[in-house]
């Protein structure tokens, strides 16, 4: 049986629902918290843990709170897709841990919707053209 996050397909953040945040967060905690139980609450490593739960609630609480907005700025759709992907980079390291649902995965979001990512492509081909024509014709000597 697969589970329902392996059925939907995410291909852009426009998707992410608080379902998926609130999921991936609950993953991490629970790996990191196995983690930060071998590691121990004194020394460095176990700071170093401290501060990475931290980050994982700061990235997931930035997510609930930018998915909550109608009509998101530009400014506002590239935070969704960095923190999505601070979360999902963070996860995937533990992708073969022991209790791992590996029907799920956290998938890669690249940008906020079809409009941004052909803003993007048109913007690359922009660019590739201009340097094309910035190198002008080469001589042969």
């Amino acid at each position: 049986m697969t589970s329902p996050q392996a059925e939907r397909a995410l291909t852009y953040a426009a998707d992410l629902t608080h379902e998926d945040v609130t999921a991936l967060e609950t993953f991490l905690n629970t790996q990191l918290g196995r983690v930060y139980e071998v590691v121990g609450e004194t020394g460095e490593t176990s700071f170093a843990m401290r501060s990475l739960l931290i980050l994982v609630s700061d990235s997931a609480g930035c997510l609930h709170t930018l998915l909550r907005l109608e009509q998101p700025d530009a400014w506002q759709r590239a935070a969704i897709v960095r923190e999505w992907q601070r979360l999902r980079s963070t996860a995937h390291p533990f992708n073969h841990c022991e209790g791992f649902d590996h029907d799920r995965w956290w998938n890669q979001v690249r940008h906020y919707d079809a409009t941004d990512e052909r803003a993007e492509q048109e913007r690359i081909l922009r660019f590739a053209d201009e340097a094309v024509l910035d190198e002008g014709p080469r001589s042969t000597e």
